[in-house]
């Protein structure tokens, strides 16, 4: 197991319920996730079992099905593609805004409206990311472990997550429309001049393809 998937599934477990807004644009590639759906739960208990002695068998038995309730659904595709979302807001841009998070998701989101290879929000975040700095994310190929130690971003960043899937056309970042690509206002990269500038939030510039 490679070191992105054991991050995506440490960020996954940080998530408590899945955000129910947007997620028909989006669709999950994993097979695991698809195997991991058409697997039948195990039932919940009966208000008639209510008054079954607490045994240890019993105990176990009701274990093994809280967990594979909560298994499922951090496995659920939509859990999936919001952590991939909030994780890359989370390292490209916790040090921003909530406005200048907001910017970058924007843009990700994007990304998988135009992409012709890459139908899900995994797909563009962790595209390339099997090659050392040759991704689309700096994140996701930069050699470093991608563990989460601030919970507090964390959370804004899921809060941002959630809020750019809410996919409010009239929302703040009506300006960003048509955004594709951004860095940060420290470098210049020589794919900016080719590009239209939009505008500037925080430390990132955002372009579109025309």
């Amino acid at each position: 197991m490679n070191r992105t998937i054991l991050a995506l599934l440490f960020t996954i477990a940080l998530t408590a319920t899945a955000q129910a807004c947007g997620w028909n644009k989006f669709n999950a590639s994993a097979e695991a996730v698809a195997e991991a759906k058409n697997n039948p739960v195990l039932a919940p208990v009966s208000e008639s079992n209510r008054d079954i002695p607490a045994t240890p068998l019993n105990y176990a038995t009701s274990t093994i099905m809280s967990w594979t309730h909560k298994i499922k659904t951090l496995l659920d595709a939509r859990v999936i593609q919001e952590n991939c979302l909030t994780t890359a807001v989370y390292f490209e841009a916790r040090s921003e805004s909530e406005l200048g998070q907001l910017a970058v998701a924007t843009v990700i989101l994007n990304r998988v409206m135009a992409s012709k290879s890459s139908s899900s929000i995994c797909g563009v975040v962790y595209k390339g990311a099997s090659h050392l700095n040759a991704c689309q994310f700096s994140f996701a190929c930069d050699g470093k472990a991608d563990l989460v130690d601030d919970v507090h971003a964390w959370q804004t960043a899921r809060a941002v997550a959630a809020l750019a899937l809410t996919d409010d056309k009239d929302g703040p970042m009506h300006i960003l429309a048509t955004a594709t690509n951004y860095h940060a206002d420290y470098v210049d990269p020589v794919w900016s001049k080719s590009l239209t500038r939009l505008t500037k939030i925080g430390r990132h510039i955002f372009y579109s393809q025309g």
